[in-house]
């Protein structure tokens, strides 16, 4: 029996191992290119194990084949035999990592999902990250521009609190816990009598007090309620000089609510108070006024009689010393009652009383006055020096009353120096007014009675050496002119004190067409 020919299947087995082993090492090849290109891919690392296994495989199976056919047809089957045990093993080896590889795929496809949905939610957190990124840049920019325009808002309102601050007329202090100033305005420099606010700076608060009681009421008022208002106190500037202010000021309270300072406005009624004053003493000049007429007018009357009846007797008595020296007596002294009634009428005249008035010169008051007293003054050694303008213009005056204000100033100076001393008189013209200076070398007013001197019936003197209405009836002449009469004891100006001056009169005269 004939057995049919094997080379066609053999031929085939030959080309198949040949084509196998070919697309193996192909399939090897995309492999490993994909896996440089991706190199963190998890699934072309798994494609290129595969495809490393194949090869290995092929080789293993397709040569082994190949061999056998080279080996039977060389006529040296034999070596053949000793090859395929090798053979086999190896292509148990190569089946098993395929199979082996091909089983891992399904856990490898699970990792790649897993990788995949945590790609997906980095993916989607990156996105939630971009949209909050982008939110963040928006509120970033809204933030910016509110900060900016809250920055606008804070400091135009700076602007206008430094504008009220530096321009307010009112004085604007702050202190801080120990009372000392930490800023103060401009108006505040100024009242205090300092050129720059960096003088104040740091200096306490209570050394600008008058009175050391003032101080404290406010310090307590202030630590114990917070707040003080309206309080009046007299403040003491840098040369001494007193003013009078109401302040209003609040403590400042910390975060733990404890007090670090105080704030305060302070307002100046210096001038309102003189004015106050002034209103007051001219009602109750009105008021004595009237009482000094009425008294005046009851007493003349009697008075007169009395004086001509001592006249009579005198003239009776002549021959008889010892009752004309009591008669004289008794008409000296009613003189002196005489004197003061016409001091009381004087005192009481009404201002619209313009009858005496003329064009005179003051110059010729003064001299005229002066030469009158000079006799009396230079027995008790006080000197008078005049300081006379000479282009003195005329005033529209009662030349007789100014003389007696001029004689009452003079004596009070006389009284004053006591012995040995110097009076100066002054006159000078400004644009509006003319006016008269009247200084001495005596001992000066004391403070506490300073504001009391022009008051009627107010004298320091002893009694029946003064009735206290000299410098009342003065005050009472110069007013009726339209002037005004101030007093400075001691003297704030230079050549007052250079010359040592303690007390000076200043009189102001208009000129005629300003009163």
């Amino acid at each position: 029996m004939e057995s049919l020919p094997l080379y066609p299947i053999y031929s085939v087995d030959f080309l198949g191992s040949f084509l196998m082993l070919l697309l193996s090492l192909g399939a090897f090849r995309y492999s490993l290119e994909l896996k440089r290109h991706f190199p963190q891919s998890v699934l072309f690392m798994y494609l290129f194990g595969l495809s490393s296994a194949f090869v290995a495989l092929s080789i293993s199976r397709s040569i082994g084949h190949m061999l056998r056919f080279i080996f039977i047809y060389a006529g040296a089957p034999h070596l053949w035999q000793d090859l395929a045990p090798i053979s086999g093993s190896l292509n148990s080896i190569c089946f098993v990592s395929v199979a082996v590889l091909t089983f891992v795929y399904p856990n490898v496809r699970k990792i790649i999902n897993r990788v995949r949905a945590d790609a997906e939610q980095l993916k989607r957190a990156k996105e939630e990250l971009e949209v909050a990124n982008q939110k963040l840049k928006e509120l970033y920019h809204t933030l910016e521009e509110k900060v900016e325009q809250r920055t606008r808002e804070l400091l135009a309102s700076e602007q206008k609190f430094r504008r009220l601050f530096e321009n307010s007329g009112e004085v604007v202090f702050f202190c801080d816990a120990e009372g000392r100033i930490s800023d103060i305005n401009p108006s505040g420099v100024k009242l205090l009598g300092f050129s720059a606010k960096e003088e104040l700076i740091g200096r306490p608060m209570k050394e600008f007090f008058a009175e050391e009681e003032a101080w404290k009421y406010y310090l307590n008022t202030v630590c114990e309620k917070g707040f003080i208002k309206d309080f009046e106190v007299r403040l003491k500037g840098k040369n001494g000089i007193e003013r009078y202010v109401i302040i209003t000021a609040n403590a400042i309270s910390g975060q733990e609510g404890c007090k670090i300072g105080c704030e305060g406005i302070a307002k100046d009624i210096t001038n309102y108070r003189k004015m106050t004053e002034k209103l007051i003493y001219s009602e109750k000049m009105a008021s004595l006024g009237q009482l000094a007429a009425g008294v005046a007018h009851e007493i003349n009357t009697p008075l007169g009689i009395i004086l001509g009846y001592a006249q009579l007797l005198k003239k009776e008595f002549k021959d008889h010393p010892e009752i004309a020296e009591e008669l004289a007596i008794i008409e000296s002294q009613a003189e002196v009652c005489k004197k003061i009634v016409s001091d009381l009428l004087s005192f009481a005249r009404s201002s619209e009383n313009i009858r005496g008035k003329k064009n005179i010169s003051l110059n010729d008051c003064v001299i005229q006055t002066v030469d009158m007293i000079r006799h009396t003054f230079e027995m008790d050694e006080i000197k008078l020096r005049l300081h006379l303008s000479e282009e003195l213009p005329e005033i529209y005056a009662d030349e007789d009353r100014l003389r007696q204000v001029i004689l009452n100033l003079l004596n009070n100076a006389r009284d004053a120096i006591g012995k040995e001393g110097e009076i100066h008189i002054w006159t000078y013209a400004s644009s509006r007014e003319i006016i008269l200076e009247i200084g001495d070398t005596g001992c000066g007013i004391p403070p506490e009675i300073k504001d009391r001197i022009f008051d009627p019936f107010f004298t320091t003197k002893p009694p029946r050496q003064g009735t206290g209405l000299g410098l009342s009836v003065s005050y009472g002449i110069i007013e009726e002119h339209g002037g005004m009469i101030e007093v400075f004891s001691p003297p704030v100006e230079r050549r007052h004190l250079l010359l040592g001056l303690k007390t000076v009169f200043v009189i102001r005269l208009p000129l005629e067409g300003h009163a």
